[in-house]
């Protein structure tokens, strides 16, 4: 579950970067995530976003990744569906797994800007 907590226009083309704090499970080890997106929009009503990002474990271990999706509008934004992929990196023992991991995740964005997500290990 996550909400974003900060946005700030980047050009006139609607570019946005936003701030988004997340709380979950890794492992099932409980976790916070904090990630920096950059979103552009596309002409279709879509919106491609990048962003880059710090996972961090109750126990103080922690991760970094990159990720890239899309976001499909579901009404008056932010409301929307996202698709993405997200790649890891770290050099905690607990978590060396991410390592060799992609996740693909699929999420919904709430009219409060609050959304749910859920990570799957491509396979």
């Amino acid at each position: 579950m996550g909400k974003t907590t900060g946005m700030r226009v980047l050009d006139d083309n609607g570019t946005v970067e936003m701030t988004l704090e997340e709380k979950g499970n890794v492992f099932g080890i409980e976790c916070t995530l904090t990630l920096t997106v950059v979103g552009k929009n596309r002409p279709n009503g879509m919106q491609y976003s990048e962003g880059r990002g710090i996972l961090i474990t109750k126990d103080g271990d922690a991760a970094t990744l990159t990720m890239s999706g899309i976001s499909i509008s579901k009404g008056l934004p932010p409301r929307s569906s996202v698709r993405g992929a997200t790649i890891f990196n770290t050099q905690a023992p607990k978590l060396a797994r991410l390592n060799s991991v992609v996740c693909v995740f699929e999420g919904e964005v709430s009219e409060d800007s609050s959304y749910t997500i859920k990570d799957w290990e491509w396979k």
